[in-house]
């Protein structure tokens, strides 16, 4: 409760500092429109095992769970309190109850579908669901038996982590910079994109990441994760919820089919990774020596952020270092990567672009005819994209750059890799970033050989934007004739046409997309050019981020976050 008073204490001096800027209804308002949510979390309905030998296993093991059970009799629901189950009879017995509160949720119970609840008022994650084959007429606060046989099939409710905008669990300062960062529409990003589930739009991620000049564009692959269908059209929304002017060049829909025990992906360059038998690290290193696996095992926002205070680098980069068991004399494998950039990035940005001053807009404006390959070459020089190392004969190969991901979404990235004939089981990957730019949720590695899929490529079947004007000609190829978003709640809803799945595959789908982004930035004051200078230099933009970091975490800099 200490603890809790604490934490309490200081989010609470937070929002008085963001006071200074808005009321809290304005506040609240501008996370509203981005549907982004503190207090909710999501769920997958499951199936499990139902036959009779199954679901005798199953019930034992959720009575040692402690599971709140709920019968569904036709359209009625119970909950059964005290279940036993008598495998002689192979019956189960219990008392039938109301619902309590925490567990009597109107909505539908769809297994495709993603459910958003509130963790203060319900309990989904608990719940254990049995379905009957026919309707039993029940009276409450009876002793009832139900035949195993009576039971058609098993549900629970299982925590989905990859929905969300920012449904993790914040540190106080983390809350505050999303706060601050999003009222005042200065996150340094891109168009947010919604996909229709049911009734619903759910925000899944961003175009074009990082993508801030027309020189700089290449093709982008955003997954679409639990995405389905309806009635063979797929309904995306693209939303500028910023102060930057959008530039969408083209959307087009990647729809895998697969068998269901595979996992796909793309890489970097939209090639097709398939994932069978993903190993997770047996040892996970820190910059400062700290052995911490826990972080890499589950998608469950528990999280590397790449910024440990001991580091023995000279440039303010921090590493981490993945050990794996290795079949010998395997010569490639795929790495799974579930990551996202901080919100700190986004904020330490924006607070390098401030030292331009009355400048900046000059400054933008020339960097539109900057040839795109110095420009990322700035960005590696300066540690942004998170590099990837394989140790082949004891030295660290660099086998990948990957470029921004924006900070509001994971994403779930495939990279291959090609591996030494060296004959040892041992595999070490090394990640390596500028400080505090990236956080990695998931890290497995997959030593199982690509299997063919089939890809259906679909092109926008029809776009209108929020005036009701069809775009779609805009959007259907990258011919640099762009769809513009130049205002805050501009959004455009694009349909794609998919073929029938006859043969009921599993499908990963994937908006594969193209475009720039300007910002819209009124800074005041003369511009620090002296300073502005030693970015020049590599590394100066990692050793500012940390510098800042320190200087907030340690209170000797509250005066920047004004």
């Amino acid at each position: 409760m200490e603890l809790q008073a604490k934490k309490g204490h200081l989010t609470t001096m937070l929002f008085q500092l963001a006071r200074k800027y808005a009321n809290y209804i304005s506040i609240f308002f501008a996370l509203a429109i981005l549907n982004i949510s503190f207090s909710c979390s999501y769920y997958t309905v499951k199936n499990v095992a139902s036959d009779d030998e199954g679901l005798s296993k199953q019930v034992h093991d959720f009575n040692k769970l402690d599971k709140y059970v709920i019968i569904h009799s036709g359209e009625s629901a119970y909950h059964l309190s005290d279940m036993v189950i008598n495998d002689d009879e192979q019956i189960i017995k219990g008392t039938l109850q109301f619902l309590s509160n925490a567990h009597n949720d109107q909505s539908k119970r769809e297994e495709k579908k993603v459910h958003r609840y509130k963790k203060l008022n319900s309990d989904p994650l608990n719940e254990i669901h049995f379905y009957l084959k026919k309707p039993i007429d029940f009276k409450h606060n009876s002793t009832i038996e139900i035949p195993l046989s009576a039971i058609n099939n098993i549900s629970i409710n299982d925590k989905n982590t990859g929905r969300a905008v920012v449904n993790i669990v914040l540190t106080s300062i983390g809350l505050f910079f999303v706060i601050l960062i999003i009222y005042f529409a200065t996150k340094s990003s891109c168009p947010f994109v919604y996909i229709k589930n049911g009734h619903t739009y759910d925000f899944v991620g961003e175009l074009y990441p990082g993508i801030i000049t027309p020189t700089m564009q290449h093709d982008d692959y955003l997954p679409l994760p639990n995405f389905t269908s309806e009635n063979g059209a797929y309904k995306v929304k693209v939303t500028n919820q910023l102060k930057e002017i959008q530039y969408t060049d083209q959307l087009e829909l990647m729809v895998a089919n697969h068998s269901e025990n595979l996992e796909v992906l793309l890489d970097v360059y939209g090639d097709i990774q398939t994932f069978k038998s993903i190993d997770r690290p047996r040892k996970v290193i820190l910059e400062d020596g700290t052995v911490h696996l826990s972080p890499a095992l589950h998608k469950d926002n528990d999280y590397y952020t790449f910024n440990s205070s001991l580091t023995s680098s000279e440039n303010s980069t921090r590493s981490i270092i993945f050990e794996f068991e290795k079949p010998k004399d395997n010569e490639a494998a795929k790495l799974y990567l579930t990551l996202k950039n901080t919100v700190w990035l986004d904020y330490v940005f924006g607070k390098f672009n401030e030292q331009f001053g009355y400048y900046y807009n000059t400054f933008q404006k020339n960097q539109q005819k900057i040839e795109g390959q110095k420009i990322k070459q700035w960005l590696v020089d300066q540690h942004i994209p998170l590099s990837i190392y394989v140790k082949n004969s004891g030295k660290w190969e660099l086998i990948e750059k990957i470029n921004t991901v924006g900070p509001l979404a994971m994403r779930d990235l495939a990279i291959p890799l090609k591996l030494e004939e060296s004959g040892s089981d041992k595999l070490e990957i090394k990640l390596e970033t500028g400080f505090m730019f990236w956080e990695v949720d998931y890290v497995g590695i997959d030593y199982s050989v690509n299997v063919p899929v089939e890809i259906e490529y679909i092109k926008p079947y029809k776009a209108t934007d929020q005036n009701g004007i069809d775009v779609t000609s805009l959007l259907a190829v990258a011919d640099q004739n762009y769809f513009e978003q130049p205002r805050i709640g501009d959004e455009v809803e694009v349909i794609f046409i998919a073929k029938e799945n006859r043969n009921h595959q599993k499908q990963s789908v994937f908006l594969k997309n193209r475009g720039y982004y300007n910002y819209i930035r009124d800074y005041k004051g003369i511009p620090d050019f002296d300073n502005l200078k030693t970015f020049k230099y590599n590394s100066e933009f990692t050793r500012f981020s940390e510098k800042r970091y320190f200087d907030f975490v340690n209170g000797i800099d509250f005066n920047a976050i004004q």
